[in-house]
């Protein structure tokens, strides 16, 4: 009976652990799409202030985005749960 409830025990500390690695997940993957949207409004701004928008004003972004990306595939890495393709 003891096995039982070691094993209940294990599996929800299996379920909870994912639960945890998913709501992290989620809330980088929000943070990506602010950035993603930072990104789209500066550009946009650029454009319509008659200015050819230049790799360096979108840099700080682009590299927030790359490291947001980089920490959610690590994430999902470290707690062997499938890695999806966000962007």
């Amino acid at each position: 009976m003891s096995d039982f409830f070691d094993d209940l025990g294990k599996a929800v500390r299996r379920a909870a652990n994912h639960v945890s690695t998913e709501v992290s997940v989620a809330a980088q993957e929000q943070r990506v799409r602010e950035a993603y949207q930072a990104l789209g409004r500066r550009y946009y701004e650029a454009v319509e202030a008659g200015k050819a928008p230049e790799g360096q004003e979108f840099d700080a972004q682009v590299s927030k985005i790359r490291a947001l990306l980089a920490n959610i595939h690590e994430t999902r890495r470290s707690q062997n749960v499938a890695d999806t393709d966000f962007e």
